[in-house]
Order: structure tokens, then C-alpha cells, then sequence
């Protein structure tokens, strides 16, 4: 096991990011409507700023800011989407890089961790900005349209499957939609639920337990309180420490299980299960991260900044 407690994180007072943050070759972020993505982008020193856009957000040319190198994928797909950005950047083997993950599809996040690795990126800077608040609390809706389809993250599903138990490793967020999504398409799994806690804000966690309840049967099935564990909302390298005493308690209980993750919370959380599964997953076998194939996306669902987060991931 990895001890992920000795990566390094801290928070970062919003006001002083270009005093507390030093200066980078290259920040990137994704482009969206909220204040928090737009503030960061501004506030962080960098030779060269570089906005993702994000086909889900359906965003017209006359909608896209200027002034800075944009990347305008028109796949969904993550492959083309790393791929179209990781053209525009060149050669980053040797540059000190920042991510803002905050305005990032959670299956892009998952795969660019392992492109970055893939092209020789040894250290990055990833940033997060908290909201103040979700604008309509429990109802706020961040995925708008989905086809159907659930499926693993390009690279990131196992090309072996066991005669063993699946198992269903959820990271619980507001998209009681997702979680239904998921839990069907890996029905009888033994499903073990993560909820985000301590949360961004004490409202949140009951806001997404509220959420999560009207997820279906999953959410009926004993397993959802019997192995219920908890990670902190802002915190990846915890999170990937939990998705890893997981694995260690479900290879102990079970012969050669079938592991299935699906970081649905924050995109702090889905960085968490990238780690994971790019320091252990991908050595085990038989471990998969799977996501639902999201259409449309939300492009503004919180209002204000309450911190900003600065991990170093080291891959």
C-alpha cells in the first residue's frame, strides 16, 4: 500500500493566490461560467494560461473568453479530449504545471493523470477552489443529459475479469441519477458507498445524503450503512487512502474480486481514485474505474469561493 499521507497539501488564502502560489510554465484550467473558475484563472501568475472548453458545456464560439490559448475538443470522448490538449501544450516534460480541476469532467480528470505520467510529467500543482454554496442546495443538478451508457474510462478498465465477486466502489455526490446509473449496470455487486465527509460545508453532506437516498435500490441495500466509509471532500490523497483500504479489506473477503470505481462526488474525490488507480489499481488487475457517459454538464452551479486548495501530485 502507498502512504498517501505524505503528499503534500494546503489551503491557499484566495486573496493572496499570486503571493502564496509561485508562478508556473503553464497553468491550465476548464472553462465554465462560475466565478471561482474565473477568478483563479485570473489571480494565478503563469507564462502561459491555457483555457480547456469542454464540448458538455455547449459553449458557442462567441461565448469562449479571449485574450488566452483556447482548446475546443468537439469529442465528449476523454481520449480526444487529453489528446487535443496535450497537442496544444507541446512538450511538458520538463515544465512546472498547474491544474485548476475545478471546471474539469471528472473522466477527463481520470484519464489526464495517467497522460501526464505517459508523457513524462513527474510532479504537477492541481489546484481547487471550494464554492461558498451550491445555488440550489440539494436540488442543484450538475450532469443534464447522459446516453445511457456506462462504461470504463479509456486505458483505465481491466482487460482481465475473474470468476470472483464484483464489487462497486461509489463515490457519493449530489447525482442520484449517476449512482442509479451505475448500481444498475453493476447489479449484485457488493457495493461500497464513499461519502464526501468532512464535506465542503456542514449543509453538504446532508444535502448529498439527501441526494444520494433517492438513488434506488442501492441505496436500500444493507451494504449502503454496513460499508459505508467516508473521505474528505477537499482532500484526494485521502480519498485514494480510503479507496485503498477498500481494495485491502475486499482482497481479504473476497477471492479474486472484480473491482469496479466510480468517483461521482467532487472532482477532488475523482483526482483521489485517479491516484489510486495509477500508483495500485493499474498493478492489480481485475480493477476498472467506470463513469456514465456524460452528454451535457452544467456550467455554473455554486456561487462564491470559500478557499482554494493547492495538492502536489507526484506520479
Amino acid at each position: 500500500m502507498v502512504d498517501y499521507a505524505i503528499y503534500y497539501r494546503r489551503a491557499i488564502d484566495v486573496g493572496r493566490m499570486d503571493k502564496e502560489l509561485a508562478k508556473f510554465d503553464i497553468f491550465i484550467s476548464a472553462f465554465n461560467a462560475s466565478d471561482r473558475v474565473n477568478e483563479v484563472f485570473k489571480g494565478i501568475q503563469a507564462d502561459r494560461k491555457v483555457w480547456m472548453v469542454h464540448p458538455e458545456y455547449q459553449y458557442l464560439p462567441l461565448d469562449l473568453p479571449q485574450g488566452h490559448e483556447l482548446v475546443t475538443p468537439t469529442s465528449i470522448d476523454e481520449v480526444a479530449q487529453v489528446n487535443a490538449l496535450v497537442a496544444t501544450l507541446g512538450p511538458v516534460g520538463g515544465a512546472s504545471l498547474c491544474i485548476d480541476i475545478t471546471g474539469f469532467m471528472r473522466h477527463v480528470i481520470v484519464f489526464l493523470v495517467q497522460k501526464l505520467a505517459r508523457e513524462g510529467v513527474s510532479t504537477v500543482s492541481v489546484v481547487y477552489s471550494e464554492p461558498q454554496a451550491y445555488a440550489q442546495q440539494e436540488q442543484t443538478t450538475f450532469s443534464t443529459k447522459t446516453s445511457g451508457t456506462v462504461r470504463p474510462v479509456r486505458g483505465l478498465g481491466s482487460s482481465f475479469h475473474s470468476s470472483g465477486s464484483e464489487i462497486l466502489i461509489i463515490g457519493v455526490g449530489y447525482d442520484d441519477k449517476l449512482i442509479s446509473q451505475v448500481a444498475t449496470n453493476k447489479d449484485g455487486a457488493v457495493v461500497y458507498p464513499i461519502f464526501a465527509f468532512p464535506s465542503l460545508s456542514p449543509d453538504m453532506y446532508q444535502q448529498s445524503a439527501v441526494r444520494a437516498a433517492a438513488s434506488g435500490d442501492v441505496a436500500l441495500n444493507p451494504s449502503w450503512v454496513n460499508k459505508r466509509r467516508f473521505a474528505p471532500a477537499n482532500d484526494p490523497f485521502s480519498t485514494a487512502a480510503v479507496v485503498s483500504s477498500i481494495v485491502a479489506e475486499v482482497d481479504r473477503s473476497f477471492a479474486n474480486a472484480n473491482i469496479y470505481l466510480s468517483p461521482l462526488s467532487t472532482k477532488v474525490q475523482a483526482l483521489g481514485f485517479a491516484l489510486w488507480w495509477h500508483h495500485e489499481g493499474s498493478a492489480r488487475g481485475a480493477a476498472s474505474i467506470i463513469l456514465p457517459e456524460c452528454l451535457t454538464y452544467s456550467r455554473e452551479t455554486t456561487t462564491g469561493i470559500k478557499r482554494l486548495w493547492e495538492f502536489t501530485v507526484e506520479l
